[in-house]
């Protein structure tokens, strides 16, 4: 029996391992350095400030009924304002750490996400070889906490890395264990502008019972406890705790959507393709205009998908189709530069030739490569690169606009590959096949 994990290149590893150390390190040094003491938001002090604004004091709002969507729990609270609208079952979610101290609850909150980081690294690495090389690991860990994306997320506190694994889970496990990729949905679907298109494109893909079973778990865990704030909210009355819900939830969407790095014009994080048609005309799509183009830019991936569920094509997570999943979930709504996390599989999957990556030109991989890679480790549109350099308006909207327009081609390339799918092998989509250990 093979074992289930073995070193690979030793060298490699050390190096790795040494570089993921290293790169924990100086991202504890900053958090300590950069803390933000609970209060208004200051950009120059951002350490720890999205788990404090967005985990830990809603949750101790929530727990006294106080609404974390509302103009109350605001002023009451030493945050910056009231959450965006995402699931408070994501608060739920993290009471085990809410529920302390909030010293406590920091230091517990960065071991979790440390912790992710190498989840990640292993879930992924585990796609590419049987068995799991340690040197694959460390490296996919190493390159998350060195990017853009990955150093954010642990900077500031954000649930990334959560929704980042849950997505991947959900699309890997997707015809292979629905109750697994249903609970994965269920932590996807607390934020919209992950589930709404990832449950689009599995649905193109066939994934029905898990997306069934995900509706069941994520509609009880979100409405259980909205249902609580509702009754407290409309002071026992149910009905109108409800309308004050949703009233809250406008108010504090068009709050969210009016700051610079949300609006998309004015936004150099996001990396959907309506963030550069919005920059370029100088126009701010509203809500309804958003889901439009979300539709219009998932139905190639869908129609993708179906094509290759119907000729009985799927070659998982690491491939083609889940590149073409994961393109078009970026492209087609709000998302931010750490949201491209998730083409971590796409891009090791594309490196190393596997599944159906295996039949593209070396030419067409590395240009994918390229182009995935760009919003990871596109530093030069950090806040403080761009208050640096001295540029005309017509090169601030090149620059902020990059990362979506690659983005956007890898998508191209993605779907032109997916409907070239008569090369890729059919999978057995209830056993894996075990490729042969590596000579390392």
């Amino acid at each position: 029996m093979l074992p289930r994990f073995q070193i690979g290149n030793r060298k490699v590893a050390l190096w790795a391992a040494a570089f993921l150390v290293v790169g924990l390190a100086a991202t504890t040094a900053r958090i300590v350095l950069r803390y933000q003491e609970p209060g208004p938001f200051q950009p120059a002090q951002q350490g720890l400030c999205d788990f404090h604004n967005g985990m830990y004091f809603p949750f101790q709002a929530l727990m006294k009924g106080t609404s974390p969507y509302g103009a109350e729990y605001a002023a009451s609270y030493p945050v910056a304002r009231s959450i965006p609208f995402y699931s408070p079952s994501i608060l739920v979610l993290h009471a085990p750490i809410n529920l302390l101290p909030l010293r406590a609850a920091e230091y517990l909150y960065m071991i979790l996400s440390y912790g992710l980081v190498i989840a990640i690294g292993w879930f992924v690495a585990s796609l590419l070889d049987k068995p799991t090389r340690w040197d694959r690991i460390l490296l996919i860990s190493a390159a998350l906490v060195f990017s853009r994306g990955g150093h954010i997320t642990l900077l500031n506190g954000y649930f990334t890395l959560e929704l980042v694994l849950a997505t991947l889970v959900a699309i890997h496990y997707g015809n292979r264990n629905p109750w697994i990729a249903a609970i994965a949905l269920a932590i996807v679907a607390t934020k919209p502008t992950y589930i709404l298109p990832l449950g689009f494109l599995m649905l193109a893909r066939g994934n029905y019972k898990s997306l069934i079973l995900g509706a069941i778990i994520s509609v009880f865990a979100t409405v259980t406890p909205l249902l609580w704030l509702a009754h407290h909210e409309g002071g026992g009355n149910l009905g109108e705790g409800v309308q004050e819900l949703v009233a809250q939830i406008q108010r504090t969407q068009e709050i969210h959507r009016s700051e610079l790095d949300e609006s998309p014009v004015f936004s150099w994080t996001r990396i959907d393709l309506l963030a550069v048609i919005a920059k370029w005309s100088k126009q701010d799509p509203g809500d309804a205009l958003h889901l439009i183009v979300m539709m219009v830019l998932l139905l190639p991936g869908m129609l993708v998908l179906w094509i290759r569920q119907r000729r009985g094509i799927d070659d998982g997570l690491v491939g083609i189709t889940g590149c073409v999943i994961l393109l078009s979930m970026l492209i087609c709504v709000y998302h931010q530069f750490y949201d491209a996390l998730v083409l971590l599989p796409s891009i090791a999957g594309a490196m190393l030739a596997r599944e159906g990556w295996s039949n593209v030109s070396s030419g067409k991989r590395w240009a994918a490569v390229t182009m995935m890679s760009v919003p990871l480790v596109n530093y030069a549109t950090t806040r403080s690169v761009l208050d640096l350099i001295d540029q005309t308006p017509l090169a601030h909207i090149g620059l902020t606009s990059l990362n979506a327009i690659v983005l956007a081609l890898a998508t191209g390339l993605a779907i032109q590959q997916g409907l070239g799918g008569n090369w890729v092998q059919k999978s057995n989509l209830t056993k894996q096949t075990v490729p042969k250990p590596s000579v390392r």
